[in-house]
């Protein structure tokens, strides 16, 4: 059994990682960058996910559209949600916490994608062809 709870909190670490690293991508890419930490000196329980929760406060006062804010704070905020609901798997062993953990990622993971689209891209246009 706790090999398979063991391999499932990977499973869900990897992707959280991933998503973390979208995460980091587009508050860098906004108009005010919002910076955190992250590489193999800072933990993503420990050091980054504070930092998206004060990033989740603020981010409200970025100059962007107010549709692009609400998905800004909705994609953080799925991501703090998979981030405390691995952590209380990791502890108790209880699926429900493994399985909220992915539909949150699962939820959260394009409504970042769409918000990277439209830093990179505001006008929502094609790129001019040459």
């Amino acid at each position: 059994m706790s090999d398979d709870k063991d391999r499932q909190t990977e499973q869900l670490m990897d992707r959280f990682k991933t998503y973390a690293e979208g995460i980091g991508l587009a508050l860098r890419a906004l108009p005010i960058p919002i910076a955190l930490p992250y590489g193999e000196e800072h933990g993503l329980i420990a050091d980054f996910m504070p930092a998206v929760v004060r990033a989740y406060n603020i981010v409200d006062e970025q100059p962007i559209p107010e549709e692009q804010t609400a998905t800004a704070c909705t994609a953080l905020l799925y991501w703090i949600t998979a981030a405390e609901m691995i952590v209380a798997y990791a502890v108790s062993g209880s699926q429900h916490r493994a399985d909220a953990a992915l539909l949150a990622m699962m939820t959260g993971e394009p409504l970042l994608a769409d918000l990277i689209e439209w830093l990179i891209d505001p006008e929502g246009g094609e790129p001019p062809q040459d």
